[in-house]
């Protein structure tokens, strides 16, 4: 009786065994999917995303910063803005609220709020 329940339990603990190896390997997979991924507070843009299009909702011309479509940029201190070279200072004069744009996008300037740093503008009005 103990010979055949033995090659049971090692065919048991094989199973178990791999069981447990798949899900903590596709656990560290879909760790490492979302940290490339990465959402600051509820900012929906993904890391990955080059390219944005949406509606100015206000510009603060102190600070640089426009929020499009409720999200927050900053803008880069030279842009090419409709395919010329401005400075930051000339693009914030140049946008109001309602306009439709088109943003390339560079790396996040701010860890707490997630805004995005803004290369280029061009307006689709």
């Amino acid at each position: 009786m103990i010979t055949r329940l033995l090659p049971f339990q090692l065919h048991r603990a094989l199973v178990i065994a791999v069981f447990a190896l798949t899900a903590i390997s596709s656990g560290f997979l879909a760790s490492s999917a979302q940290a490339d991924d990465a959402v600051v507070d509820g900012n929906p843009i993904s890391l990955r995303t080059v390219s944005f299009e949406g509606t100015v909702n206000s510009v603060h011309p102190d600070s640089f910063i426009l929020i499009v479509d409720d999200n927050s940029f900053v803008l880069e201190r030279v842009i090419t803005f409709n395919g010329a070279s401005w400075s930051r200072e000339q693009v914030v004069q140049r946008l109001v609220e309602g306009d439709r744009l088109k943003l390339e996008l560079g790396g996040v300037t701010d860890q707490q709020t997630g805004a995005r740093l803004v290369q280029k503008v061009e307006v689709l009005n």
